[in-house]
């Protein structure tokens, strides 16, 4: 089963575009791993940066509501992006948006 959970911070705003009049948007998810040095004890922040695309009214949600540092918990599977790239693409099966309101 190829089933993929992160939680991340949205490096930029969506992109949104439109194929066959269905949304999608793309977007780049900075995942973060923490290590300690054992010689020091300092903790290392270490960032994975993830291509994700999500369709339809998965797209338009966000595009609505999700922006630039946006923590969002997604579940994704992974594919390549073609055949001649071989590179790996997230596509979004499910999202959640954390929003935080701060009071001044």
């Amino acid at each position: 089963m190829n089933n993929c959970i992160f939680t991340g911070y949205l490096v930029d705003d969506p992109y949104i575009s439109f194929v066959d009049d269905v949304a999608l948007a793309e977007f780049t998810l900075v995942v973060y791993t923490y290590r300690r040095v054992k010689s020091t004890g300092e903790k290392n922040r270490i960032p994975t940066f993830l291509n994700c695309e999500a369709w339809h009214t998965g797209a338009e949600t966000l595009e609505k509501f999700a922006g630039k540092g946006t923590k969002l918990t997604v579940n994704a599977s992974a594919k390549n992006i073609s055949k001649d790239n071989k590179g790996i693409i997230f596509r979004i099966n499910e999202f959640d948006i954390c929003h935080q309101d701060f009071e001044d």
